[in-house]
């Protein structure tokens, strides 16, 4: 039966269909991007209905169908963003003028400023306030062609101050935009309980017994997170929070081994956490330990190059059979890009994937990591039409061409988003 809001996207250069199944891809089998030459796709109530080269198979469909010319145009999956603080009130423009001076960011951090900075102006910002600045970058990050959103807590440290952020994510959810939601109140400890190791343990106690249980009951998150690193969270910490955590139905995702190897990626495996993020510094063996474990590695190579760091090195994680995503790490200190597309991009130039494995990497694998391959990264069959039509007839340029204004459109559930 022919649906009145059909959509056929036809003759298109190349379609990046990633076909396949749901699970995160590894190796050689990023390189493999399922391109379609001269293909069309038809849509149909905000899913895909068809996609191939043959519109003779579906000619009977397509009487009503309105049609959008796609010629010498790259079709591929809406951008999947697995890993932002989005949700943040204030700015710390102040310190990007330190950093570019010559301040290391671990210094600023220690000194109160950093993440405790975006704590105080989270804190003292209403609901309505905080929504209204997270909606404008939001959208903003959608144009740039990100039509899935993995949104972050942890500038609350606080019971109230992290539900607050967790509902503002929620909000933006029921106002159309795709989003997956993570507790991360082990983002760092506060000042309040900065004084001694009791008062530090007391903390982690607060968010194992009182944070996570309330945010739980509430339904506001899908998984918990937890910044074990040099100057965050030990490994005997971060392991508290996530076991309580996981006893609490929430997956789990690690800040890891950012500053050196400092046990993140190994506790990662430990408790099979859905995702290990940063990864700047990985040996041999953590390495073979998250490919044992299945552990997504996410990359944030927008936070290297802004905080001046080495990138990880997403050639030999590749060639060691993990399976990599690519992060934009948005918030406001160490990286405030809203443009996955560039950061698909910089993971090329510094992190030394291919153009293949970043798209891969932005799409189907952020999406497997956050347990939503089955709806979104892909385009096949059944999946939402979450969709980018390129200008110009050869995905590549997405990195030839880094930060040019390629996306033509970006479409929602099939809906475009010029139209909205």
């Amino acid at each position: 039966m022919r649906g009145s809001g059909d959509i056929l996207f036809e003759n298109a250069a190349q379609v990046l269909t990633l076909r396949g199944d749901a699970a995160p891809r590894r190796g050689l089998a990023m390189n493999d991007l399922g391109i379609l030459e001269g293909a069309s796709i038809l849509v149909r109530d905000g899913k895909i209905q068809w996609v191939g080269d043959d519109l003779g198979e579906v000619q009977d469909e397509l009487a009503d169908a309105d049609v959008i010319d796609c010629r010498s145009k790259v079709l591929m999956p809406g951008l999947v963003d697995s890993h932002t603080h989005l949700v943040w009130a204030g700015h710390r423009r102040d310190e990007l003028e330190l950093r570019l001076a010559g301040a290391d960011y671990e210094a600023i951090f220690a000194a109160g400023g950093g993440i405790l900075s975006s704590v105080r102006s989270t804190r003292g910002a209403s609901d309505d306030a905080l929504y209204e600045q997270s909606l404008r970058r939001i959208q903003r990050m959608r144009r740039c062609g990100t039509t899935t959103f993995e949104i972050k807590s942890g500038y609350g440290l606080d019971l109230e101050t992290e539900r607050k952020q967790l509902r503002v994510a929620r909000r933006l959810g029921a106002e159309g935009f795709r989003i997956k939601t993570t507790c991360l109140a082990a983002h760092a400890v506060p000042e309040e309980s900065k004084g001694s190791q009791a008062a530090r343990a007391a903390f982690v106690q607060e968010i194992c017994e009182r944070i996570l249980p309330a945010i739980t009951e509430e339904g506001l998150a899908d998984f918990c997170d937890v910044f074990c690193d040099r100057g965050a969270f030990t490994i005997s910490e971060a392991r508290e929070v996530l076991t309580a955590a996981s006893a609490l139905g929430l997956d789990l995702r690690v800040h890891a081994n950012e500053f050196g190897h400092t046990g993140g990626a190994v506790l990662a495996a430990e408790m099979g956490a859905r995702s290990a993020d940063h990864l700047l510094h990985l040996d041999a063996h953590e390495t073979e330990l998250l490919r044992e474990t299945g552990v997504v590695a996410t990359l944030l190579p927008g936070t290297s190059l802004v905080l001046g760091k080495p990138f990880a090195d997403g050639r030999a994680l590749v060639d060691g059979g993990l399976a990599v995503a690519v992060a934009s790490d948005c918030n406001p200190g160490s990286c405030a890009f809203e443009n996955l597309s560039m950061v698909l991009a910089i993971a090329c130039y510094g992190c030394k994937l291919s153009p293949a494995e970043a798209v891969c990497a932005v799409t189907h694998n952020a999406a497997a990591s956050l347990g939503v391959s089955e709806q979104v990264g892909r385009i096949d069959r059944g999946l939402a039409a979450d969709l980018l039509l390129l200008e110009t007839d050869d995905y590549r340029d997405l990195v030839y061409h880094a930060g040019s204004p390629l996306i033509d459109e970006v479409f929602v559930a099939g809906e475009a988003l010029s139209r909205r």
